[in-house]
C-alpha cells in the first residue's frame, strides 16, 4: 500500500489542521468499532473546469482536483466480507461484498455506491474485501464538487490499497466509480 504523510497531502498551513482531522476521525472510528484504525484513506473533491456538467450528456470535461476531500480512518474486515461504512452526519451503511446484486430501492444511496465499486472491482478482475470505516468530509454535498465522485474514488482507493497492494490506476478508479454510479446508483453521470 502506498504511504504519504500528511505533509505530501496537504500543503504546509493546512498540516496541523488536517491532524486534527485526522485524529478525530480515529478516534470516531475507535468509539465506533472498538479498535485503532489500520490505515487512512483520503479522496479529494473536482470541479469541472471546462464543459460544466456536459458529462451527464456524453460530453468532454476538463476536471480537477480540490482541496477539500473525504477521508476515512480504516481497518480490514475479512471475516464476514462486509463492508462497513458511518461517515460523519449519516447512518451506518453495511454491504456484503459477495453481493452484486442491484437493488432498485438502493438506487442513489450510498450503500449502492459502496456495491457499485466493490462489483466493479470484481468485474475488472480486481480484489474486493470487507472493511469498517469512519468518514468525514469537507467536500460540501450538492455543491458541486463531486461529493459522490468523491466518495466513490474513496471506496476505490480504500479496496486498491487494503486488497490490490495499490496496482489498480487512478483512471480505472475512475472509470469504476462511473459504472457504480451509472448502474448502481442510476445516475447517467459520464
Amino acid at each position: 500500500m502506498k504511504k504519504y504523510t500528511l505533509d505530501e497531502v496537504y500543503t504546509a498551513d493546512m498540516t496541523a489542521f488536517q491532524r486534527e482531522r485526522y485524529n478525530r476521525v480515529a478516534d470516531e472510528f475507535e468509539k465506533l468499532f472498538g479498535e485503532k484504525p489500520t490505515a487512512f484513506f483520503s479522496a479529494p473533491g473536482r470541479t469541472e473546469v471546462g464543459g460544466n456538467h456536459t458529462d451527464h450528456n456524453f460530453g468532454c470535461v476538463l476536471a480537477a482536483g480540490v482541496s477539500l476531500d473525504v477521508i476515512a480512518a480504516v481497518a480490514p474486515d475479512n471475516e464476514e466480507n462486509v463492508i462497513t461504512i458511518k461517515s460523519e452526519g449519516f447512518p451506518m451503511d453495511t454491504v456484503n461484498v459477495d453481493d452484486d446484486t442491484i437493488y432498485e430501492e438502493q438506487k442513489n444511496t450510498s450503500a449502492a455506491l459502496i456495491r457499485g465499486m466493490s462489483a466493479g472491482f470484481k468485474k475488472n478482475g480486481h480484489n474486493a474485501g470487507g472493511f469498517k470505516a469512519y468518514a468525514t468530509s469537507n467536500v460540501l454535498k450538492g455543491s458541486g464538487l463531486s461529493s459522490s465522485a468523491a466518495y466513490e474514488v474513496l471506496i476505490g482507493t480504500i479496496l486498491n490499497g487494503l486488497y490490490n497492494e495499490s496496482e489498480v490506476s487512478a483512471v480505472e478508479i475512475a472509470q469504476i466509480a462511473q459504472f457504480a454510479e451509472n448502474v448502481y446508483f442510476g445516475k447517467p453521470s459520464g
